[in-house]
């Protein structure tokens, strides 16, 4: 059985590639922030044919990434999976913003922070994987989403660079970019606007946090042994 760390387990996208991950022969450290409740009743569910272990994180937190990343590797002796899927946004014009540091020490520096504490136990057994979730605003950006596409575009570059920095000690990165996923993060947004935006999606249709669960667990997956480096974007083709 392979160990897993998913951030942000307890939303749309994170709790599906929890519970994937589950059921393909991992053994997954979930961790959440306020979603206790969500993560409770995922191990209630999953653990009568897996594993899922709760964990709560606060990602501004270099002591409490470390000692996550200490936790995992002593309970079920390494980590061969992390996948950075916590995020957070905010939609206002820049100068209206009052969680744009907030927003990017989360998303960005809480991914930097992950794969700083998990590093070393993927690099003293030569292997190892990373998979950063990021999204389409990070490549052409998204208006009165300013500091959230600054971060995923800072995550993308990340990406790219620690996969030339590990690759040689036998550890990929790469990233999945969602496009619109149909989760309470986008919950604000009314039927009209949504449908505006399957009008403009090539498939005809939004994306569902499987979608990017698959694209996940096919990056982690030995059939992806020669991948890293990458963005794959998970939108439909509606960025095209």
């Amino acid at each position: 059985m392979k160990t897993a760390i998913v951030t942000g387990a307890s939303g749309g996208i994170g709790s599906q590639i929890a519970q994937l991950l589950c059921e393909n022969d991992y053994a997954v450290v979930g961790c959440y922030r306020n979603g206790a409740n969500v993560c409770e009743a995922m191990a209630d569910e999953i653990n009568a044919r897996g594993v899922f272990q709760p964990y709560c994180l606060n990602l501004r937190s270099e002591d409490e990434t470390r000692d996550l990343a200490r936790y995992t590797a002593e309970t079920f002796g390494k980590i061969d999976l992390l996948v950075n899927c916590a995020g957070i946004g905010e939609i206002a014009p820049l100068t209206e913003s009052s969680r744009w540091e907030e927003i990017v020490d989360i998303n960005l520096n809480g991914t930097i922070r992950m794969c700083r504490a998990v590093l070393p136990y993927m690099l003293r057994r030569n292997r190892g994987n990373i998979i950063n979730i990021s999204s389409v605003w990070g490549d052409c950006g998204s208006a009165c989403e300013a500091p959230y596409s600054a971060s995923k575009g800072g995550i993308n570059a990340f990406t790219k660079a620690l996969a030339k920095e590990v690759g040689i000690m036998g550890v990929r990165v790469n990233a999945v970019a969602p496009g619109f996923i149909d989760t309470r993060m986008n919950s604000s947004l009314t039927d009209r606007d949504v449908g505006e935006i399957r009008d403009d999606v090539p498939l005809g249709r939004t994306g569902t946090p499987d979608d990017v669960a698959q694209a996940v667990l096919f990056l982690a997956e030995n059939s992806a042994s020669y991948i890293t480096g990458q963005i794959l974007t998970v939108d439909g083709g509606w960025k095209i």
